[in-house]
């Protein structure tokens, strides 16, 4: 009889590994259907859409290390955006920089300017980082509007030269929709390793109990630096990309409308979970896109009334970290599997 448990508890595992594979094999084949769609839906507007859904997912991404890795409560997070926008077409229009030369550009920029905001802004904690952060994204949305010799006012800048590739021109948004999807799985290929790295291991710890991180010897402001300049630097890509995308950047595409829906992106989609912001900026999209087509102006107050009832009905988020663990590993030392603890950041079950 020993025997014979013993058999079962082994299968079990075996049983239950299978399966989840196949749940993965599932979930990556639906997301090659979900992202090949606009070469076979056709047209110009579906394409313009998964751009954009693309382009809000780089920004969950970029702002979940900031939020859901390192538990900064970032409020201005899309004024790194229009700082990446803002470069690209300034090199592209008077400097005659095409689009591959200024991407790189545009990300040193928002690197630096995160590290010039963050060093003095990141020694303070809680509200006050909140209010500070708001304070930097509203700085740059009245520097655009007012600075008319590098922003073009209210009015924006617009015609430079359009970006091409090996002699090609990008005139429809499916030329360009290739670039995004690849710089959206960079973006979350890079930052799930970083996750399990060393800085990710600080950044877990300075989220749980930043007092007891540096009583640990973990440098607090340091990592939170790497968290907000990481951030920023695939804020500034998006920024670019967008820019180079739509021929034209104004002030009005970088309010505080739009950081409210980085927030909101991660929120929605679950704090600390990649695949989890990219799932909450493809809802976002999508239900901002339906509700601009049949309620107008009412579009975001139904979607903040949605928000707030997603987090009353679910406040971890659609799809909520959880912590990966070697099951083999536990298995065969016969350890227990650890169990799953809500953060302050994720109170449900």
């Amino acid at each position: 009889m020993k025997a014979l448990a013993r058999l079962r508890a082994v299968r079990r595992p075996e049983a239950s590994s299978q399966a989840r594979r196949a749940v993965r094999v599932a979930v990556v084949l639906g997301a090659v259907a979900f992202a090949s769609a606009p070469y076979w839906l056709g047209g110009t507007y579906f394409p313009d859409i998964w751009i954009d859904m693309g382009l809000w997912g780089i920004i969950g991404v970029g702002l979940n290390v900031v939020i859901g890795f390192a538990g900064l409560l970032d409020l201005g997070y899309m004024a790194f955006y229009a700082i990446g926008g803002y470069v690209f077409a300034n090199a592209a229009l008077y400097h005659g920089f095409n689009l591959w030369e200024t991407l790189p550009i545009g990300a040193v920029v928002a690197l630096v300017s995160s590290a010039i905001i963050g060093f003095p802004t990141l020694r303070v904690r809680g509200d006050y980082l909140a209010i500070m952060t708001l304070g930097f994204g509203g700085i740059v949305y009245f520097a655009a509007e007012n600075l008319t010799a590098l922003t073009g006012g209210v009015n924006g800048l617009y015609g430079w030269k359009t970006p091409s590739l090996l002699g090609h021109p990008f005139v429809t948004p499916l030329d360009f929709y290739p670039f995004v999807l690849a710089l959206l799985v960079v973006a979350a290929l890079v930052t799930m390793h970083l996750r399990t790295s060393r800085i990710g291991r600080a950044w877990a710890c300075i989220k749980d109990d930043e007092i007891a991180a540096a009583a640990s010897g973990i440098p607090i402001v340091r990592y939170k630096l790497y968290a907000y300049m990481l951030g920023s630097v695939w804020a500034g890509l998006a920024g670019a990309l967008f820019a180079a995308k739509e021929a034209l950047i104004s002030p009005e595409s970088f309010t505080f409308d739009a950081s409210f829906f980085a927030v909101a992106i991660v929120v929605l989609g679950g704090m600390g979970s990649i695949s989890g912001v990219i799932i909450g900026g493809i809802f976002y999209v999508v239900i901002a896109e339906w509700l601009s087509a049949y309620t107008g102006t009412l579009g975001g107050v139904i979607f903040a009334a949605l928000l707030l009832l997603m987090v009353l009905l679910r406040p971890q988020g659609l799809i909520p970290y959880r912590p990966t663990f070697n099951r083999r590993r536990l298995l065969r030392y016969g350890l227990p599997e650890p169990p799953v603890v809500a953060d302050d950041y994720r109170l449900g079950p």
